[in-house]
Parts: structure tokens; sequence; C-alpha cells
């Protein structure tokens, strides 16, 4: 009969503290519907559907209770906490609860219907480098994301409820160390991103930190596939490239699907902050801190990409602003681009648009004198708007030819950037512009540009009544300034 009694009471206070949990997170779809923003013409992005409306014993999963048992002591709670989550699947759909404090764990997989759900204070940590098998070169290999779906699972929410104290951690450190070596001799490390759905489609992410990415962090997609995603109030951190203990191609967002939302997300990481790859097509990203990172990035694989709009973006010291960057092996017909509202603090190269990612011609003479062959995969930029942008301070000198311009367009002789709009841009940066191989470049509206050489103590100003003033070089470049056109 004691045994009945401390049963019954235990349930009633699992119920009791579940239904506290689902009051202080507020699960609804309400607030995420009101959030969209979704561009006149677009389809609205699909939030995930049939989700639990409450969190009650039948379908809240604490791992660290009976029967999972993880715990904090644990060198790996992978097994309790996968036991956890094929718990919330098999229920049809429910939440798993990571509590505060820090769990070790390997890669996990996700059912439909599913949310996990990291407390304040809590750390989702991936195990540590020495875990995983190595390859016969002996760098190590980390096969799938720290976190995925089940085969074609669909309906998922990760979220916290700090966007600095819900963490997940993926021991980069090691990774990256590895990375350099392998460097060395010509070999490539395989790292999987810490998050990557793409079986099914409609994830929301919201309000947690990733930190130490191995590779990427929040891959969205591929192949097209994984579509409807939403992502908000998160946090990325992983060392800028250029530290002294750098991080390796640790992405922010990288997009290979349709139809994705991120906003209110601050990035500082070691590679694109935010960037969409081939298949990316009605991707919209607003609202963002961007710190350390190579920018809000189009490619380098641009295949089958349309319709991107980055706006009110603020860049803190980021390597680049707006890049729009593919070869003629990964690429085609690329269009409807709108970058507008941002503003940019001390950004070495705000914009650059290139069909030589990785391969800038010795001259544009050379280039002129031997087009390539005009493939399907050859870049054809065009149709790409930057608007209301504003560039402000000037970032660290450079003498090279190739880097940091104010301004940088490098299209093909065989496949010239088109219809580029500038409207209502002020520059001021320590370089001109180099334009080489486009047609139709236009400057609207309120446009200015002025160049500062911080390497001068005088600091003196040159700046726009004629685009010209300020141009490095042009090449077979035409473009419109003050309604006079410049062939």
């Amino acid at each position: 009969m004691k045994r009945q009694f401390f049963k019954v009471l235990s349930l009633l206070m699992f119920c009791a503290a579940a239904q506290q949990l689902n009051a202080r997170i507020g699960f609804s779809m309400a607030e995420e519907i009101a959030s969209q923003n979704t561009p006149e013409g677009w389809k609205p992005v699909e939030l995930p559907q049939g989700m639990p409306t409450s969190f009650l014993a039948a379908n809240t999963f604490i791992i660290t209770a009976a029967p999972f048992n993880a715990s904090t002591s644990s060198e790996d709670n992978t097994a309790a906490i996968q036991a956890a989550l094929d718990a919330a699947a098999a229920a049809g759909g429910g939440m798993v609860v990571i509590p505060k404090g820090t769990f070790v764990s390997g890669c996990l997989q996700v059912g439909s219907k599913t949310v996990l759900h990291l407390c304040e204070g809590a750390t989702l940590k991936l195990k540590a480098i020495d875990t995983f098998p190595t390859d016969d070169n002996g760098y190590h290999m980390m096969e799938n994301p720290f976190i995925t779906g089940k085969k074609d699972a669909s309906d998922i929410v990760i979220e916290g409820e700090s966007r600095t104290t819900s963490i997940l951690d993926g021991q980069g450190g090691p990774w990256w160390d590895e990375v350099e070596k392998a460097k060395t001799v010509k070999k490539s490390v395989k790292r999987g991103p810490m998050i990557r759905f793409w079986q099914g489609s409609r994830y929301l992410f919201r309000n947690f930190c990733v930190q130490n990415a191995p590779g990427t962090n929040i891959t969205i997609g591929r192949g097209g596939k994984g579509s409807n995603v939403t992502v908000h109030a998160i946090n990325i951190k992983n060392p800028a490239s250029t530290a002294a203990d750098p991080s390796h191609n640790t992405d922010g967002f990288p997009i290979w699907t349709q139809y994705v939302n991120i906003y209110d997300c601050e990035i500082d990481t070691g590679d694109d902050n935010i960037v969409t790859d081939s298949d990316a097509q009605f991707v919209h990203a607003w609202n963002c801190m961007l710190k350390e990172g190579h920018g809000a990035s189009l490619g380098s694989f641009t295949k089958n990409m349309h319709d991107i709009i980055y706006e009110d973006l603020t860049f803190m010291g980021t390597d680049c602003g707006f890049r729009l960057k593919s070869n003629r092996d990964r690429s085609g017909d690329v269009y409807n681009i709108v970058f507008r509202n941002c503003n940019m603090f001390n950004v070495a190269s705000p914009f650059v648009i290139t069909s030589w990612y990785d391969k800038i011609p010795k001259t544009p003479e050379d280039a002129a004198a031997s087009p390539d062959e005009l493939l399907e995969t050859t870049p054809r930029f065009h149709g790409v708007l930057l608007q209301n942008v504003r560039v402000m301070g000037y970032s660290k000198y450079s003498g090279s030819p190739k880097n940091y311009f104010g301004i940088f367009i490098y299209g093909r002789p065989e496949a010239p950037v088109k219809d580029v709009t500038f409207d209502n841009v002020q520059i001021t940066h320590s370089k001109g512009i180099k334009m080489n191989f486009c047609e139709g470049i236009k400057f609207t509206g309120n446009c200015s540009f002025e160049v500062r050489n911080p390497k001068k103590k005088e600091l003196n100003a040159v700046a726009t009544k004629d685009l010209e003033n300020v141009m490095v070089e042009r090449f077979n470049g035409s473009y419109t300034w003050k309604n006079k056109t410049i062939e």
C-alpha cells in the first residue's frame, strides 16, 4: 500500500513539474506565425505541425529520470538520450528535456513531432574527438551530424530557455587542430555539422547557443530537401579564422534548400556567418548581428539558386559584407537577390561579386584573350539589388591588388555580371572599386563613395563626384552613375 502511495505521489509530482515546464516555455506556434515576416509574393514558411499542445507524464521524457538515467558524471550519455528520443517518437511525439548540467553524448537522431528542450543552464556536449574512429590517414571521422532526424522525420523543434546558457557544445578545438595538421599534407578531416535535418520538413530551432563546432554549426537542408525551416534567437560562437587558434569552416548557417527564415540571431564564427548554397530558394534572413566571419554570403555552390533576401543586418568587424561567389563548375542562373537596410562597421570587403572564386585571373586582359566555353554550370549572376546600405569606418588596409575593395565585381568574359543596382548606398572605405566583365551596374538614389587610407596620418579623403575617381580597375565594365552611363 505504501509503495503504491509513493508511486502515485511521484506521478503527481512529475505531472506538476511537466505542467510548470510547459507553462515556463509557453510552447505555442501563435508567436511563431506572428513573427514570420513573409516577403510579398512568397509562400509563408511552414512551421511544425501536429505538435503536442501539452506535456505531461505520457509525453515528457526527462533524460535524468528512469528508465533513461543520464548523468552529468557519465562520459557517454548517448544511449540514455537516444532512448528518451525514441520514447518520444514511439508516443507519437513529445518533449525530451535536457535539465541543468553538462551531459556528454555522441550523435543523436530525433523523430517526428518531437521537441528537444534544453533548460536554462543545460549543456549538451559532443563526445571528445578521440572517441571517434579514424580514416586510413589517421584523421578522425565524424560521419553524421551531432543532431539529425530519423528517416523521413518531420515537424521537429530544438529549443532552449536561454540563448546564452542553453548550449550545444561541439568540443571543436582538437578538430580544428587536426584540420590544420591535415592541411600540410593536403588531406581533409571529415566533420559533421552540429545540427542538420534533410529527410523530412518543417523544423524550428530557437533560443539556444551553439559553440565550438567541429565543422559547420546549423546546416539547413541538403540537395533541396529538408525544406521549411525557421531559426531565431540563436547565438553561434567559434573563434575567427584569423584568431591565434582559429576555427575552420565553421559556417554559421549554410542553407541548401527552400523556404527558410532566419532572424534575431548573433553569429560570431570562423567562416560564412550566413550562406546560401545550391538549391537555396526563398530564403529570408533579417535582424541579425554578424561579428567575426565571412559575412552574408551566397555560394560558392550556386546551382538552382534564386530569391534570397538579406535585410536589417548589422556587421561588426566582419571580413566581408555581401559576398556572391562561385566558379564555372558549380553555378548557373542566379537571380532575384536582395541585400537591403544594412549597416557595416569596419568590414574589410563590403561588396563582393565574383565568378572566379579562388581563381582570380592574373589580369583581366589575360581572361579576355582566352574566354572559357559557356557551360550550364558557368556563373550567370543578374538581378541583384543592394539598397539602403551604409558602410562606415575603414578596415585594415592591404596593398594587395585583390583584397579589401569597397566594391569588387569580377564576372567572366563569356558571362558578365549583369543588372546590379546600388540604391542609396553610402560607402567609406580604405580602397576603391574593381569592376571587370560586368554590364548594367547602376548607382541610383543617394549613393556616395569615399576612400580613406588608414595608413596615411592625415587620412585624406577622396570622395566621388565622379565614380572614376575611386576606380582602381575597370575592364569591360559598364555602369551608370548620376544618370550618366560609362561604357
